[in-house]
């Protein structure tokens, strides 16, 4: 596990935001929570993050829309994980995702994906 990795996670869930805050920060993540993507984007203005994850179906702009946007502007070895209901992996990764989980997941499995080391290798 690297320590004090920066996570920033992305959904109007406020039930979804808190376990996967609970849930990384165990894991020793540094975790920024984000109820929208305007918000995500005002963020990254003052804060670079190794992990971004991202809901789907959001108001306004959605994770899709927000992760073509990303990956514009971020460093490319920032990883983006794309979270949904339903499958939407292919478009996520079309639009630059590095991942991509569908709910419901265990928030562990989450955490495991950015400690495991599959994506950053």
């Amino acid at each position: 596990m690297e320590y004090g990795k920066k996570v920033m996670v992305v959904d109007d869930d406020n039930a979804v935001r808190s376990v996967l805050l609970d849930a990384l920060t165990s894991y020793e993540f540094e975790v920024k929570v984000c109820e929208n993507s305007t918000e995500a984007i005002l963020c990254l203005m003052s804060t670079e993050f190794d992990y971004i994850v991202t809901d789907y179906e959001m108001p306004g702009m959605d994770g899709l829309e927000l992760t073509l946007r990303l990956r514009k502007k971020i460093p490319p070895l920032t990883v983006i994980i794309g979270m949904s209901g339903t499958d939407r992996s292919v478009d996520f990764l079309r639009a630059g995702s590095n991942d991509f989980l569908q709910k419901p997941f265990a928030p562990d499995e989450l955490a495991m994906m950015m400690d495991g080391g599959d994506i950053l290798s």
